[in-house]
């Protein structure tokens, strides 16, 4: 792939195949639409439905980044994203915590426990400029 003209050499670096994204979501509709938007740009997605998941995916796959909803049936993704920063193995993996829930409240809660960013449920599309940009940041 072909950088824009004046594009950094880490935005050709991001553009390339073979990041791995582990989305963890319990709503598959949701999954689904992450999988269809990220993969054009480069990215496998590994998919999680449940907190359990999400642990065991992070740890065995060592994903390039976590997309984590906050918001699963009966667990609370907070207590997954602590477990997440906490853990030797998976505490480096950036986690991008995205969440439809009060936005101030969680954003200020997911950064405090070690989220590298935090971006309120609106469109995959949005959600994929985030995670460029924060892969591009953590890259440099």
């Amino acid at each position: 792939m072909v950088a824009p003209k004046g594009a950094s050499p880490s935005y050709t670096q991001m553009q390339q195949p073979g990041r791995r994204l582990l989305i963890a979501d319990d709503d598959a509709e949701i999954r689904e639409m992450v999988r269809r938007v990220a993969r054009p740009h480069g990215f496998e997605v590994i998919e999680a439905a449940n907190a359990a998941e999400a642990q065991m995916l992070a740890t065995e796959q060592q994903p390039d980044l976590i997309v984590l909803d906050i918001a699963f049936p009966g667990e609370d993704g907070r207590d997954i994203l602590a477990t997440l920063k906490t853990d030797p193995r998976t505490a480096k993996i950036p986690v991008l915590v995205w969440s439809g829930r009060d936005a101030e409240s969680a954003r200020r809660i997911s950064l405090s426990l070690g989220a590298e960013d935090f971006v309120e449920k609106a469109s995959a599309q949005t959600l994929i400029t985030r995670i460029n940009r924060l892969m591009l940041r953590l890259a440099e």
